[in-house]
């Protein structure tokens, strides 16, 4: 296992793209860790006393001080643990990449699966997500060898690689509970099925079906 002064708590909720991302990261470097799963219906004062802005999780606690935004936190991940699964390039401009592309994942991808599900699967917001899905196929062809494996990291998984994993669970998830119609993306979905059958992630991210309950009830039923 890992080691760096460990003394690792993550505040999580198992739904959230955000923690699971932060989880697959922990998992894959191997640091060992505490889990606290939050109620974020009735916010508990450790998550109000480490993220008072945003009142939000994921946050991890290392040696007493709370990292804060998922990707930030994937990002200090790597810096304090990277002798195990390094995830950013070592090529400056390649890591830039990483960055602007994480930077697209949460704005536009994220933000274009939830309208989806808070529009009830209009057409539109679908069309919208489908092209994001097709950009991040283009980003796929250029900045990942597909010779040498599906992630954008190649056999093994990056910093983009983490942070799109978890839509492995959710892309199926809507598709299934909402009717969310997938863009034919070939390199993009081997990507999420070679994700989803990683050995780290399979530990890391929820099963579809726990995830489709979750969908049904946070959203079909309204």
């Amino acid at each position: 296992m890992a080691s760096r002064d460990q003394e690792v708590t993550l505040l999580s909720a198992w739904p959230s793209v955000f923690t699971m991302r932060v989880k697959l990261a922990l998992v894959l470097k191997g640091i060992e860790h505490e889990d606290l799963p939050q109620d974020l219906g009735n916010k508990s004062k450790i998550l109000l006393e480490s993220n008072p802005v945003h009142k939000k999780v994921p946050v991890l606690i290392h040696k007493g001080k709370p990292i804060l935004e998922s990707a930030i936190i994937v990002h200090y991940i790597d810096e304090v643990w990277p002798e195990t699964s390094p995830l950013l390039p070592q090529d400056a401009f390649l890591r830039a990449q990483h960055r602007f592309w994480s930077d697209f994942i949460d704005k536009k991808l994220f933000d274009s699966l939830m309208r989806f599900l808070r529009s009830n699967g209009d057409a539109a917001v679908n069309e919208e997500f489908n092209q994001n899905c097709l950009l991040l196929e283009g980003a796929l062809a250029e900045l990942g060898s597909e010779e040498e494996g599906p992630f954008f990291g190649g056999a093994s998984m990056s910093f983009l690689d983490v942070l799109l994993a978890p839509y492995a669970v959710w892309i199926p998830g809507v598709e299934q509970v909402m009717g969310l119609k997938p863009a034919k993306c070939p390199r993009f979905h081997k990507l999420l099925a070679a994700a989803a059958e990683h050995p780290s992630a399979k530990v890391a991210l929820p099963q579809v079906e726990k995830l489709k309950e979750f969908i049904r009830v946070r959203y079909a039923s309204k």
